[in-house]
């Protein structure tokens, strides 16, 4: 019996683990619309495909490149929120199944953004 709850406890921080590195949120000290403008810049710096934008919500979704395809990629969901100070930018999986495979690619997303930022 300890041994079953062992492995139900490393499974689910395993899972855990996983859900939380499919995701990735930054802080700025800037407002929402200069903010706005170099999030979705830095989609191209990260060499990843926009695919959907709606700047009234502060939202948008990009995708991988596939080797496949020219229409095909994992997509990264992107949500801005703030004010007139300060930005909190969240980059996560649209399909949480595919977090793990999308961590580097968030990151690099995150990556391009901080440049932008400096």
């Amino acid at each position: 019996m300890k041994r079953r709850s062992s492995v139900v406890i490393m499974t689910l921080l395993v899972l855990a683990a996983a859900i939380a590195g499919a995701a990735d949120t930054r802080t700025y000290q800037r407002p929402i619309e200069s903010t706005w403008d170099d999030a979705v810049k830095a989609v191209r710096d990260a060499d990843l495909v926009l695919l959907d934008s709606d700047r009234d919500e502060h939202r948008f979704t990009m995708r991988t490149k596939s080797w496949a395809s020219h229409k095909k990629g994992r997509v990264i969901e992107v949500e801005l929120n703030g004010d007139e100070l300060t930005t909190t930018v969240t980059a996560r999986a649209a399909d949480p199944a595919e977090g793990v495979k999308l961590e580097k690619a968030i990151a690099s997303y995150m990556a391009a953004l901080d440049d932008r930022m400096d």
